[in-house]
């Protein structure tokens, strides 16, 4: 059996969604939470309120993880606060819908900007 009591997570794209759910699995677990947002942070907000209402602690950044500059300063202010992150959950990403062959090289590029380079950076 895994135990997971006082786990310090990093959730990247944590603060709706999927990455909210295991967010919310994990601090039910016993963990302390850091989860990342780009856009949405009301809903960070309210992820956060739901994990304290846990009793475990949840940190919340703003940062674009397609930016290593953005991921290094999250990732330092994780461990200046714990001294540690024993778990990553790669999570954020984007998904454009459409035809493959329609894509423009815009859109290919961004997509794999944070779907290939934020699990790079993080």
């Amino acid at each position: 059996m895994i135990f997971l009591e006082g786990r310090k997570v990093l959730i990247t794209g944590g603060s709706r969604g999927i990455g909210r759910a295991t967010a919310i699995l994990f601090a039910k677990a016993g963990c302390d939470l850091a989860i990342n947002f780009i856009n949405q942070k009301e809903a960070a907000e309210k992820a956060r309120e739901e994990i304290d209402k846990i009793g475990r602690e949840c940190l919340v950044f703003k940062a674009d993880i397609s930016q290593n500059n953005d991921v290094n300063s999250m990732v330092k202010e994780v461990i200046d606060k714990w001294g540690r992150i024993d778990i990553l959950v790669n999570n954020a990403g984007i998904w454009t819908y459409g035809e493959m062959g329609k894509m423009s090289e815009k859109t290919w590029a961004e997509t794999m900007k944070i779907n290939m380079d934020g699990v790079f950076y993080t």
